[in-house]
């Protein structure tokens, strides 16, 4: 006998998710505090309160493992796909991950570099600096003296996870094949998205890279510091990095103690962060605070380079008319902008959602340039974009959530800081570049390329068309958009059809019962007879009610 595929994966998940689920429908039902959770009764952490319908969901999400871990800290980052209640609790994901065994991870460490760890370290640290869902870092110190930091994926993690991928495809084509809400949200593109970046996230060779790429860009420049990548340490599995010395970017004390002002730091994180939107369109997205650190020359030092996000022209091109409506306070610039970015809805409620944007802008507006917090208006984007149900492209957010995190944490530094008060020169050298027949005949001969390559492309896809059709090969398909009024219709006059026949039976049972028997005084054939004419009365009731709503 052939077991169905991935079965015994399948089962652990079903039994975490009935465990937690079941709590999920209780709390929805209104009957957390009916049903004791906390006391431990199905395996949860005893304790004094109840848990939430989030915090089952989180609790589902550890206990799956690092797919699932890393699916609820993506979603935590989605405020236009989950409610804000979920978004809090799942963020916790974050920073609540368990170690992997440090003789687990050296394991993994001499398979991938094919050696014992002392002779390729001096030290090696066995209490871990950080974990992650998917990897572990731990510090080092190389046989050079170089003080380094590595990364190591935890063993069994790639295999778990391309099983669930698996899995969760699986279920997502059934979803979105069974329920129209996951076609309407594109569930689909949603997953190969998830699938794209956890995938990435199992090759630290492209980490390394992504790495490289912003050690490249910012080489000349004396704010910033990329570390060095060891690439004859570093593998699929394995990446080496030289170390960062410094404080957090939070840490205002440790910035102080290091004799450096904060305004002044978090100034040159705004220009870092400008510099890579529209310098080199490629930059860092996850401004997370454990990433940035300060170095004691005052220099911004990034780490993590798994998340990046890329701009092309045009994507920038729209970014910065944005940037400059909000400047200027010019709001057909700003929605205009944002249509061209992708945030667009259902067309049903467009205008309801420009509606809400254009309300949104003009309190912005109405506020001195230097008072504007674009994180505001990134938080506000993304509850009207869940309320509208409209799913914004990765790209796009991706860019949102990273100018809204790095303004969040660099106003940390400086209250009064504001991201649209640095934005300035860039759009003033942003303006020149794109007004200059450099960029303009660029832009002229890619279009150009295109064009003439559609043209010398169209005679062979028409005669493909024509040779189909006279083979009868094509095949069209029309889709009627009122087919769900047809069938409420029908399904009304199945019911009011069903009905009438019920009412009549009865009432001809009735007479066949008055004239078969004569009934005594509170005899049961009266009583049967009784209840025959009441129900044709209350079926009658029915029918009517049924006629005149469907009139």
């Amino acid at each position: 006998m052939i077991l169905p595929k991935h079965i015994r994966r399948k089962a652990q998940i079903a039994k975490v998710l009935s465990k937690h689920g079941f709590g999920i429908l209780v709390e929805k039902a209104g009957m957390g505090r009916l049903v004791p959770f906390h006391w431990g009764i199905l395996g949860h952490e005893r304790r004094g309160h109840p848990y939430s319908a989030p915090e089952h969901l989180r609790l589902a999400f550890e206990e799956l493992g690092p797919t699932f871990i890393k699916l609820g800290q993506i979603l935590s980052t989605r405020p236009d796909l989950i409610p804000e209640e979920y978004v809090g609790e799942l963020s916790k994901l974050q920073d609540r991950i368990p170690p992997c065994p440090t003789e687990d991870i050296v394991r993994v460490l001499e398979e991938d570099l094919g050696r014992p760890v002392s002779e390729i370290f001096a030290t090696f640290e066995e209490k871990p600096l950080a974990s992650a869902s998917i990897g572990q870092v731990h510090r080092a110190v190389l046989k050079s003296g170089e003080r380094v930091v590595v990364k190591v994926q935890k063993p069994f993690a790639e295999r778990q996870i391309l099983e669930d991928l698996e899995i969760l495809e699986d279920l997502v084509a059934r979803l979105a094949e069974r329920w129209e809400m996951a076609r309407n949200i594109d569930l689909e593109g949603l997953f190969d998205e998830f699938a794209y970046l956890i995938r990435n996230e199992l090759d630290y060779i492209r980490e390394g890279r992504n790495a490289d790429t912003f050690r490249k860009n910012f080489s000349k420049d004396d704010k910033v510091h990329i570390p060095k990548v060891y690439w004859d340490l570093t593998t699929r599995r394995v990446l080496v990095m030289e170390e960062i010395e410094g404080v957090k970017i939070t840490d205002l004390e440790g910035i102080r103690s290091l004799g450096l002002d904060p305004k002044e730091i978090a100034k040159k994180g705004a220009f870092m962060y400008m510099d890579m939107f529209f310098r080199d369109g490629f930059f860092h997205g996850d401004p997370h605070p454990g990433n940035l650190i300060v170095l004691k020359d005052g220099r911004i030092g990034l780490v993590d380079f798994g998340m990046v996000g890329v701009l092309d022209d045009m994507m920038r091109l729209n970014f910065l008319q944005l940037l400059y409506s909000i400047t200027k306070g010019d709001m057909s610039l700003a929605m205009d902008a944002l249509l061209d970015l992708g945030i667009q809805g259902d067309p049903n409620r467009e205008r309801m959602l420009r509606r809400d944007l254009e309300v949104l802008f003009s309190y912005y507006f109405l506020q001195p340039v230097s008072e504007v917090r674009i994180s505001k208006i990134v938080q506000e984007t993304f509850r009207m974009a869940y309320k509208y149900r409209v799913v914004i492209p990765s790209d796009l957010f991706l860019l949102l959530k990273t100018v809204g995190m790095a303004e969040g944490l660099l106003a940390s530094l400086d209250p009064d800081f504001r991201m649209i008060t640095v934005t300035e020169p860039y759009l003033r050298k942003a303006r020149r570049v794109i007004m200059s027949p450099k960029f303009m005949s660029r832009q002229a001969e890619r279009n150009l390329i295109l064009i003439s390559k559609m043209f010398l492309e169209s005679t062979d896809k028409i005669k493909k068309i024509l040779r189909r059709l006279e083979t009868g090969r094509i095949e069209f398909s029309v889709r009627y958009e009122g087919e769900g009024r047809i069938i409420e219709d029908l399904r009304r006059d199945i019911n009011r059809l069903s009905l009438s026949i019920l009412a009549l039976a009865l009432i001809v049972a009735l007479a066949v019962l008055v004239s078969a028997y004569r009934p005594a005084f509170l005899n049961l054939d009266l009583l049967i007879v009784v209840g025959v004419i009441v129900l044709a009365v209350i079926l009658g009731k029915i029918l009517v009610k049924v006629l005149r709503e469907g009139a």
